[in-house]
């Protein structure tokens, strides 16, 4: 990101969308940027809840009851639940709406600290919730499910190792996916 800063200054936009390229789901990304405007956070975080042991693979967050990120743990070994859920932990999902100042900081921040990985998840996200100044966003909040079936569940997979690439392709190619891909509401436009 900070390599592409003098773009983004550039255009001058007041919020940016921080989005990760290996991950499929639909998501209107205008309801969480209105949350984020109405919480008065810095960073809003995208988060989904996953089984326990599968949060081995992201970002682990704890929140409080107005969804302040309290704590942010990357790629435990052993992932800790969610309050009154011992078999869930709530991952972040990629996703990240930041107001731009707040963002410019940051990377500002990030790349002049040595010794450490200039990573996102490793080092930006923490940083931001030291400061206090992260909110959680529910995936549920804003995920666009089927219009034909609106209590279908919310589909969102990371796909970042070939195995759930693999296992999202057969997901997807099941004769009714759990993604509509037919949703005339909700198009998927494909070059």
């Amino acid at each position: 990101m900070y390599q592409n800063l003098d773009i983004i200054r550039s255009i001058g936009p007041e919020f940016v969308i921080v989005l990760a390229g290996d991950h499929i789901y639909k998501m209107d990304y205008t309801r969480m940027v209105l949350d984020h405007v109405e919480s008065g956070a810095d960073c809003t975080v995208g988060c989904i809840e996953v089984p326990r042991m599968d949060a081995v693979a992201f970002g682990v967050m704890h929140v409080d009851e107005n969804r302040r990120v309290t704590d942010f743990l990357e790629k435990p070994a052993d992932p800790p639940a969610m309050p009154g859920k011992p078999d869930v932990a709530l991952a972040r999902m990629g996703i990240y709406v930041f107001s731009a100042k707040y963002l410019y900081e940051m990377l500002q921040e990030n790349i002049e600290t040595s010794n450490i990985d200039h990573d996102f998840g490793k080092d930006i996200i923490p940083r931001v919730v030291t400061t206090g100044k992260a909110i959680a966003h529910p995936f549920g909040m804003s995920c666009v499910t089927s219009s034909s079936d609106p209590d279908a569940p919310a589909y969102w997979r990371d796909v970042g190792t070939v195995d759930a690439y693999w296992a999202a392709n057969l997901d997807l190619a099941s004769t009714i996916p759990e993604l509509d891909l037919y949703d005339r509401k909700w198009p998927i436009w494909t070059n």
